[in-house]
């Protein structure tokens, strides 16, 4: 086969196309099945690395349309023996000429592997922070924040309540953590805030059903491609296989077992908040799942704040908390977690068109996976999110702006910008409370998570608590025609931010190698960076320089710059390697000429360039560096 077509088109000539590269043929027979499951995964979706996208996208389509000849073949009545063969040896040509375009990405991804286990590694030696009651043997999903993850946490809240609170001039508050349980009845938390589980028969340990079936039958189609098998993957993948009879009878048939190789039990929902007691009389609560109930609670309250005026925006941080079955990755997946949420309440009449900050992302371009890219292309598109409004894959103007600003929050903060797309939730997947839902989607070495997420509440949830308390929560508008009031519910749209994950997105995002070097640091942005700066005497036992190291820290904390003081042990290289794992833009080196000059050194941790500074112009240039790091050029000549 001299032709490989694609599309319809002669593309590439290739008389012979090799199975493995000397790469290939090297690494084990485990990692060989990890990489073809990978490259299963590169034809179905996008690559990262946008200019290798490009290039093989037409090789990616004519694969899926090969396969699809191949599947129909296999399928047919009676199929030629001939002819199968022939679209077999075309697919397998074609795969293979894909593995060899992005086997290269391939082995980095599995340097990229090691390289989160550093992270990771690092993360805790640092005390950026570690799992709770560790002398206790830990908690799973329990976490606490050291020093420097407590502060980079508190900077992020920060530019956080710049961007969305004092920038779009929202209300914030701040609500109880514990709530009533008819309160959560009315929302539909209670019945419906649930995951499906099993329990380890013999361990009693849990485990979330589609977690556990997913990997089990991933497994199990490793050793023979067994179309049912691929259909019910397909099924949990898309959030459909949650019918309980279906599920136990799945278990039975294909032997399904604990990761242990226990046997499991039926199939059950577990409701994932946790329940408490309230006062002496044992009044049923929980920990709260969200925040936002809070915000429904005091609507009327905030609406007459606002002088009966909509639309208005109401803000609100804290930690809410899940039950989760068996949470396994980190801050990725918490059951106390901090969220910052914001509703914003609007006349449904000027929902979805109008808003008049919309022109500020209009021409803004953001990465969108829709409803109708999942079932089919399974293909991001790259799109302004006016086409979007137009085209009505977003319904509401409002949403599409909450789009932009997060999308370029997350960007400030230190997300990678090729690295987040928007992902529409599919009808069978979404909340009980919601009609259109969008999850903001960072691209980690645990695949694709949500780190924040745009919900259309529509008016359910004043709706609810209307209906179960009695009271009256409509707003009223005025119908210019007839000259009447007319009372109604607001409909809501909620963005909602799981903070954890933001967090831990930037770190993995900004893990760096010093080029021609092993040793690893965080090159996080200025506003986020736990500390600014990180002040070092060249000589740390010497009295002499003591003065100096006082006076700068006492300019920095007169202009509000959070830094550290370095007086440890240690060579001055090894110092700036300390300061450099803990994330900290610039160090300042206090040495013998500062006792003539009056100056010190400051260093650049990304470039490790280096520039001299007269003691009472540091804070000045820190604040320069920290809005605009272009000005260290200005500086450094």
């Amino acid at each position: 086969m001299n032709i490989i077509k694609l599309c319809g088109r002669s593309l590439i000539k290739s008389t012979s196309v090799p199975r493995l590269t000397k790469y290939s043929t090297l690494i084990s027979k485990k990692k060989e099945e990890k990489i073809k499951k990978k490259i299963q995964f590169y034809i179905q979706n996008e690559l990262p690395e946008k200019e290798l996208e490009n290039e093989l996208s037409d090789l990616k389509k004519s694969i899926r349309i090969q396969a699809e000849i191949v599947r129909t073949l296999k399928n047919g009545p009676s199929p030629s023996q001939l002819e199968l063969s022939q679209a077999v040896q075309l697919l397998s040509d074609q795969q293979a000429m894909f593995r060899q375009r992005i086997e290269k990405y391939l082995h980095e991804e599995e340097n990229q592997n090691i390289g989160t286990k550093k992270l990771e590694q690092l993360l805790k030696e640092r005390f950026f922070y570690d799992q709770s009651f560790s002398l206790y043997g830990g908690v799973a999903g329990l976490y606490d924040l050291g020093p420097l993850g407590c502060v980079m946490q508190n900077n992020l809240l920060s530019e956080w309540q710049k961007e969305f609170v004092l920038r779009d001039r929202i209300f914030q508050i701040d609500c109880s953590i514990l709530t009533p349980e008819q309160v959560l009845k009315a929302s539909g938390h209670l019945s419906k805030f649930s995951d499906i589980m099993v329990r380890d028969l013999n361990t009693n340990e849990s485990y979330r059903v589609d977690h556990l079936l997913k990997s089990e039958i991933e497994k199990k189609l490793k050793k023979s491609k067994n179309q049912t098998l691929i259909q019910l993957l397909e099924k949990i993948e898309n959030s459909h296989f949650t019918d309980l009879n279906e599920i136990d009878e799945v278990i039975r048939k294909f032997e399904i077992k604990s990761p242990k190789n226990n046997q499991l039990s039926a199939a059950s929902p577990f409701n994932l908040m946790f329940k408490t007691e309230i006062g002496s009389h044992a009044n049923i609560g929980f920990m709260r799942p969200e925040t936002a109930q809070g915000i429904f609670m005091n609507f009327k309250r905030l609406y007459d704040f606002n002088q009966r005026k909509l639309p208005f925006a109401v803000a609100q941080v804290g930690k809410s908390f899940r039950n989760e079955i068996s949470p396994k990755s980190g801050l990725i997946r918490q059951r106390e977690f901090l969220m910052a949420e914001i509703e914003h309440f609007v006349d449904p009449v000027n929902k979805n068109s109008n808003y008049e900050k919309f022109h500020l992302v209009e021409k803004l371009y953001v990465n969108i996976l829709d409803e109708h890219s999942q079932l089919n292309s399974k293909f991001t598109q790259k799109i302004q999110l006016g086409e979007a409004i137009d085209r009505k894959i977003i319904k509401s103007e409002i949403t599409a702006y909450y789009m932009g600003k997060i999308h370029n929050f997350c960007i400030k903060a230190g997300i990678s910008k090729d690295k987040i797309r928007f992902r529409q939730h599919l009808c069978n997947e979404m909340a009980h409370y919601a009609n259109e839902c969008w999850d903001l989607e960072c691209l980690t070495s645990y695949g694709w998570i949500e780190c924040a997420g745009i919900a259309d509440r529509s008016d359910y949830d004043l709706k609810k608590h209307s209906e179960f308390s009695g009271s009256d929560l409509r707003a009223e508008r005025i119908n210019n025609i007839q000259n009447t009031k007319e009372n109604f519910f607001p409909h809501v749209i909620e963005p909602s931010f799981g903070i954890g994950r933001i967090m831990y997105t930037i770190l993995e995002h900004n893990f760096m190698t010093r080029s021609n070097s092993t040793k690893q640091f965080f090159s996080l942005p200025y506003q986020i960076a736990p500390y600014k700066c990180n002040i070092l005497p060249l000589n740390e036992s010497d009295e002499q320089l003591k003065p100096f190291v006082r006076n700068i820290s006492d300019l920095l904390t007169e202009n509000g710059i959070y830094h550290k003081i370095d007086e440890n042990s240690g060579s001055i290289g090894r110092r700036y390697w300390r300061s450099d794992e803990c994330g900290i833009p610039y160090v300042i080196t206090v040495d013998y000429d500062t006792l003539s000059d009056r100056k010190a050194t400051i260093r650049d941790r990304d470039s490790i360039e280096q520039i001299r500074i007269k003691i009472d112009d540091i804070p000045i240039v820190l604040m320069h560096l920290g809005k605009d790091k272009k000005t260290w050029q200005k500086y450094k000549n």
